[in-house]
């Protein structure tokens, strides 16, 4: 059904007539006075602005939408939400909608759906793994995946049979000159089966011999999978080893959380139990004074420069895994505008998804597999995105026949969290011209409102913008503190990047933030509807607008005034970087190795060095890089002057490329 018309509750007279006049006039320059004496209605909430804004929040952060990670069903149940809303507040579908005819011809429909569906990377399919253990005098046994053995996401597809051979914790250079691998030993795993133990060497305690405590960077997967496949190994066994103080000795890692530890490699990779790989260390015949037990080959591990060879056992072990594409769904609807600003659009939205579980990545707590419910990232922006759209659809009934106002566009953006992949998704593939896009009005995390205080970004991205802003500012009651930028860690990045003027409605951070602990029960719920309303206010006041909005870059003007986050890529956390690489990355988390590189900034270190948009960034100086959060960690040890080697994979080639640092005060990025 749809929604009657409502009395408004954004605190306006029924005169919209006079309050449009009042809103959208020229914007006022600091050398008008009158600007401190015009004044906006002031915006209220009403008790059914707060329960519909508490009842949206509540619903899409509990634990029956799972977090709401894309590719998982919580994360369709929460676009089923937001489509049922838009569909109950009569809004329209935007998006084309593709049917099959009766001939079997294409048929699209324009403007028939409210999904827009986009890639988001690749997911990592096992669909065949095979391990069995074969003793020489005795009967074959076959190991059961998910109980005795797991197919990492590194794996290649792929098969081998033979004779295994142990290679302790395959460390090839660890501190004070330790190795796992004799010397002239570059041949003995070619051909060969390789049981790796994953950690570094324990002391008595259980813990590291390099550092007496936690484990140290020797320990990576990454690079020990790296150096047996360099040494020829035909497939690797992973093992934990016993007596290590660490709780995940018990547990085999999954497939979905192994996808980005490095790329991928051409043979198979398994873990395997500490007891299935006690057994087959048992099942072995290495003589009377050989190992017997995974812990007599742990001591041996923990000693260095020792490879064990396994006779008297086979292995065969079997794996295909496939990379089937993954895609999700942006969410949105239209309310048409009138008059002769109907043509021209504001584009209101909100990322609804987070981070599921945080077991692919996003968590900042050491609990994967509990549920992040993302009640302030961003059910508070998602809630606020439909108060908003019920607000406006409310107004836009109350104009009168020779109004003019913009289309508003409403939409919910998917896959935020993995690098802002819907919006991009939206703004290189949007049913709208771009220059028809007037503004872009972004909420994300408006739940924790503090003393009366807001954020709201992007108040430099327009000319006028701010004076324009100041008196609707003044009727929210909120402590606001603009910031120009219009860059960020959110969607409106996005839009400002295709030269939208944008402004981003933000609460600030906490303690909470990619943890479980960001709950519905900690949100401010009258204050994220005042901030919605706000947002409603705002977009109302730019939709009415007669004059045009010209767009303005602040990233030479925050340099120019010496900020040294100006220009930074979005979502980055570039604290303690002293160098501009250049680039914003295509992804955040998109299950492969590297860094997508999303964009190229002119004059930087990246676009020197012959950086390309879709390339992806893979080493660095000799180095595997993982994902984002690892091609940070060696941001933060360069310094300006550096001289990198990396290569990047573009069009299924490995390029190499010499990239000189500049530092962050250098170009526009």
């Amino acid at each position: 059904m749809t929604t009657p018309a409502r009395p408004n509750r954004l605190g306006l007279p029924i005169a919209i007539a006079a309050l449009s006049t009042l809103l959208t006039a020229a914007p006022l320059t600091l050398a008008q006075p009158a600007a401190e004496t015009l004044a906006a209605p002031a915006i209220t909430v009403s008790d059914h602005d707060i329960a519909r804004y508490r009842q949206h929040l509540y619903t899409l952060s509990n634990p029956f939408f799972e977090g709401r990670r894309p590719g998982t069903r919580g994360n369709d149940l929460a676009a089923d939400y937001l489509e049922h809303w838009f569909k109950s507040l009569g809004l329209l579908p935007i998006f084309p909608e593709k049917t099959t005819a009766a001939d079997g011809a294409e048929v699209l429909t324009p403007r028939a759906s409210y999904r827009q569906a986009f890639p988001y990377g690749r997911d990592i399919a096992v669909e065949h793994a095979a391990l069995t253990i074969t003793p020489d005098a005795g009967e074959p046994v076959s190991l059961t995946r998910g109980r005795d053995f797991e197919v990492l996401g590194i794996s290649g597809t792929g098969s081998a049979r033979g004779e295994v051979v142990f290679a302790g914790y395959a460390i090839n250079g660890g501190p004070h000159g330790f190795t796992s691998f004799p010397p002239r030993s570059a041949d003995a795993l070619k051909g060969k089966i390789a049981l790796v133990m994953r950690f570094e060497p324990i002391d008595d305690n259980g813990r590291s011999r390099f550092t007496g405590n936690a484990w140290s960077n020797a320990a990576a997967l990454s690079a020990k999978f790296r150096t047996l496949a360099d040494r020829g190994a035909a497939a690797i066994i992973l093992t934990s080893p016993p007596g290590a103080d660490d709780p995940r000795i018990n547990d085999l890692e999954t497939t979905a959380a192994t996808t980005r530890i490095a790329r991928q490699l051409d043979i198979p990779v398994v873990m395997m139990t500490m007891d299935a790989a006690d057994a087959l260390v048992r099942a072995a015949d290495t003589g009377e004074n050989g190992p017997a037990t995974l812990m007599d080959l742990r001591k041996i591990a923990d000693e260095g420069a020792a490879l064990v060879a396994l006779p008297g056992v086979t292995v065969d072990l079997a794996a295909a895994v496939g990379r089937p594409e993954r895609t999700t769904e942006n969410v949105a609807a239209l309310l048409p505008g009138k008059g002769g600003l109907a043509d021209q659009y504001i584009v209101v939205g909100a990322h609804f998804d987070h981070v599921g579980d945080g077991s692919l990545g996003g968590s900042r707590s050491s609990e994967p597999g509990a549920i992040h419910y993302g009640a302030d990232d961003n059910a508070s922006g998602a809630a606020g995105l439909l108060l908003a759209a019920e607000q406006l659809t409310s107004l836009y009934a109350s104009l009168p026949d020779d109004a003019d106002a913009r289309s508003i566009i409403f939409i919910g953006f998917n896959a935020e969290e993995i690098g802002l992949v819907g919006s991009r998704y939206y703004v290189q593939n949007s049913p709208i011209d771009a220059p028809a896009t007037y503004a872009m009005v972004n909420m994300d995390m408006i739940g924790r409102l503090r003393d009366n205080r807001l954020e709201v970004h992007g108040t430099g991205t327009a000319e006028g913008f701010e004076e324009f802003l100041r008196p609707i500012f003044a009727a929210s009651g909120l402590e606001i503190g603009p910031q120009p930028g219009g860059r960020g860690p959110s969607d409106h990045a996005s839009f400002y990047a295709a030269g939208v003027p944008v402004l981003h409605l933000f609460t600030g951070l906490h303690e909470e933030y990619h943890t479980p602990r960001d709950v519905a029960d900690l949100i401010n719920i009258e204050g994220g509807a005042h901030v919605a309303s706000l947002a409603a206010r705002i977009t109302f006041a730019l939709a009415t607008r007669q004059e045009p909005l010209v767009f303005r870059s602040t990233d030479r003007a925050r340099a120019d005034a010496g900020d040294p986050h100006a220009g930074q890529e979005p979502g980055s956390g570039l604290g303690g970087v002293r160098v501009r690489f250049g680039i914003s990355p295509g992804s955040y988390s998109d299950g492969e190795p590297g860094v997508l590189v999303g964009e190229v900034f002119p004059g930087t270190s990246a676009a020197d060095a012959g950086v390309q948009k879709g390339d992806r960034l893979m080493t660095w100086n000799g180095e595997e890089i993982p994902d984002v959060q690892g091609w940070m960690t060696f941001l933060r040890k360069a310094n300006p002057g550096d001289v990198v080697d990396i290569t990047v994979l573009r069009g299924g080639q490995t390029i190499p490329l010499k990239v000189t640092l500049k530092g962050r005060d250098q170009g526009a990025r």
